[in-house]
């Protein structure tokens, strides 16, 4: 893709000027410069429409053959005129596979578009949208919504989501027709889209390389899915990243902490230790290890607001060691009479810490299966990161990669976890009673609730130890959580405050999911089972979600279980797009929705349930979503235990 200025026009501007061959000022039209900066073909923000092959540069040296090529001005400005800058974008070889499509329309209608209540109708002849993988002709599923978060009408982005992972290193071409007002009047194109649809003065607007692109790559592809060329309202196509670009960085640093680490796993030491008296009836655990183990350093610096090392290929490098904190639980099953108990790492919810690994619903659980709890803090999403996410929020969000690039080093030290676990610490006299060792090495898996369901997607995939796990209130990307969160609540406010058009917001967020896939479960969606790199193993899930959570959609669960080739379990809770129901008991990868009659309803819009009948806290109290869970944590077997669907009673159970 040719961005740089229209040197034709240039040149043809500059022999006028100097009188050359005879022509004289009028005599000749001439082509205006064309500005690179922002796209014409949605003149509402530069970056519009999101995200664009035009913002792509040919590099040799890359695996998709691009470079993500922002320019300095393109990207959103705050109230303080402090705009993103796109050096941390640039890096990437490609889009997001899993990035909301942005375009806006004033006054736009949603009736008759595919929405996420009726995704099978992307393929209807008549549908008003379709995103196409150009190397197959096939449309991809995905859904439209308005942004309901703006406060002003005028102020709403169009927002695409597709309802499956995008593959990598593919193009897509997007386009739109039969858009209409709430008045029902047609929306009309651009005048740089009509120019260039219609090839009518498209060279004030565009490259001719681009028009070309359009003519051979672009309006063909949406007229063999039936959409005619001078039907569109607005078409425009772009590239999705390698799995290098995405994962690359990520996967050297597990693999350089796991030569690190060697056999026998991370260096540590016990720091505290907490006993009860199991004899006391009610207690659950009878012994919580407290200690820090020694982990290479990925970053900067082992603090808040850090970035990863980079060396001048622009990969990480080892940056010494540091030590992190884990938290070890004994039940008193285990304690009283001594057995090898299966090892379970837990991840805990949004901004929280290892004691989230203390509630009483897991500590009963352990003492029931008979299991070891192990948890440590989600360096970059944890407790202690708060402060310096909200600065860089209220101050420059360029900086936001420190977000995902912190929680990367917390990505190695999960992984150090699991190598603790199963190595030398698995023989320490802290986990040994009557001469029997406690932890049974090799009999190991991982549950997260929230923020640890969906930070785990991405620690499960990456993962060359675990062979399955457990992901509960999951769901990716952010980008389609985050509106649909009350959680994000806080987090919309300081953005409110910086910005002067909330579209700025919405971009923002969209952007923001193009660095965040390698540290979250998006990033991962292929690599968990369908098409796992070399050297790691295939990994089986299970989802268990709650109808009505306020904290994080059902449909990022959904995705999940697309993504994943998951099935429901028979009675089914509610039929769901793209995943066929299956009779327990069965092996693979399974979605398990709960539904509350007492809570939340979940809108439509893309906005949160009322969190006064939040479900979110409800499924992993569960009794039959438990022993499911053991089931297959152990056993690697989907068994169902509800009574019909799985149903329950929010009310004085999980309020």
């Amino acid at each position: 893709m040719n961005r740089a200025m229209n040197r034709t026009a240039l040149v043809a501007l500059l022999a006028i000027a100097a009188g050359c061959d005879g022509a004289t000022p009028g005599e000749e039209d001439v082509a205006p410069e064309i500005d690179p900066t922002c796209d014409p073909l949605d003149p509402t923000l530069c970056a519009l429409p999101f995200p664009s092959s035009l913002f792509l540069a040919e590099d040799e040296a890359t695996t998709s053959g691009y470079r993500v090529a922002y320019l300095d001005e393109t990207l959103p400005i705050n109230r303080d005129d402090s705009r993103s800058r796109p050096d941390y974008f640039n890096e990437k070889d490609g889009f997001s596979t899993m990035s909301s499509l942005l375009f806006y329309m004033e006054d736009f209608n949603l009736d008759g578009h595919v929405r996420h209540m009726d995704l099978a109708a992307y393929e209807d002849a008549d549908a008003k949208t379709a995103l196409i993988d150009v190397a197959t002709g096939e449309r991809v599923p995905h859904w439209v919504e308005v942004d309901d978060t703006a406060e002003e009408d005028d102020e709403r982005l169009i927002v695409v989501h597709p309802a499956v992972p995008l593959k990598h290193e593919t193009r897509y071409v997007f386009g739109i027709r039969g858009a209409v007002t709430n008045s029902g009047d047609t929306i009309a194109p651009s005048e740089a889209f009509a120019a260039l649809r219609d090839d009518d003065g498209a060279e004030n607007y565009v490259t001719d390389e681009r028009q070309a692109h359009f003519d051979e790559v672009v309006f063909p592809a949406l007229e063999g899915q039936g959409f005619d060329r001078g039907e569109l309202q607005l078409a425009w196509d772009f590239h999705t990243l390698s799995a290098d670009s995405s994962l690359g960085r990520m996967e050297w640093m597990r693999d350089d902490a796991l030569e690190f680490f060697g056999d026998a796993g991370p260096e540590y030491t016990i720091n505290e230790i907490e006993d009860e008296d199991c004899t006391v009836e009610g207690t659950t655990i009878g012994r919580t290890i407290y200690g820090e183990m020694t982990v290479p350093l990925y970053t900067e610096t082992d603090e808040g607001g850090t970035f990863l090392t980079r060396d001048a290929d622009g990969m990480p490098y080892r940056n010494g060691t540091t030590t992190t904190e884990f938290m070890v639980r004994l039940p008193c099953s285990l304690i009283l009479a001594p057995e090898p108990g299966f090892i379970l790492q837990y991840g805990h919810g949004l901004l929280g810490d290892y004691s989230e690994a203390r509630t009483g619903y897991l500590s009963e659980m352990a003492d029931r299966y008979k299991w070891v709890i192990a948890a440590m803090s989600w360096k970059g999403m944890s407790e202690d990161d708060v402060g310096d996410i909200t600065l860089m929020l209220v101050t420059d969000i360029t900086n936001f990669i420190m977000i995902p690039e912190r929680s990367m080093q917390g990505f190695v030290e999960k992984v150090a976890l699991g190598e603790l676990l199963n190595g030398s610490f698995a023989t320490d006299d802290a986990v040994t009673y009557d001469g029997v060792h406690l932890l049974d090495a090799g009999r190991f898996s991982y549950y997260g609730n929230s923020q640890g369901g969906i930070l785990g997607g991405a620690y499960l995939a990456l993962s060359k130890r675990l062979e399955r796990g457990v992901l509960g209130v999951p769901g990716m990307p952010y980008g389609v959580l985050l509106t649909r969160s009350a959680d994000f609540d806080p987090f919309f406010l300081l953005f409110k405050e910086k910005f002067k058009d909330h579209r700025d917001i919405t971009l923002s967020i969209a952007l923001m999911q193009q660095l965040w896939d390698p540290a979250e479960g998006s990033g991962w969606a292929w690599q968990m089972n369908q098409e796992p790199r070399d050297g790691v193993p295939a990994k089986d899930v299970l989802l268990q979600a709650a109808i009505g959570d306020a904290q994080v959609t059902t449909l990022g669960a959904q995705l999940m279980a697309r993504a994943y080739g998951a099935t429901t379990v028979s009675p089914q809770t509610r039929p769901v797009f793209g995943v066929e129901e299956r009779e327990a008991p069965f092996t693979g990868s399974a979605l398990v929705e709960w539904y509350y009659p007492d809570g939340a309803t979940e809108p439509v819009e893309a906005m949160p349930p009322d969190h006064e009948g939040d479900t979110h806290e409800c499924p992993r109290r569960e009794l039959a979503a438990q022993d499911q869970l053991r089931d297959f944590v152990e056993e690697g077997v989907i068994n169902q235990y509800c009574d019909g669907v799985c149903e329950g009673i929010r009310e004085g159970f999980c309020d």
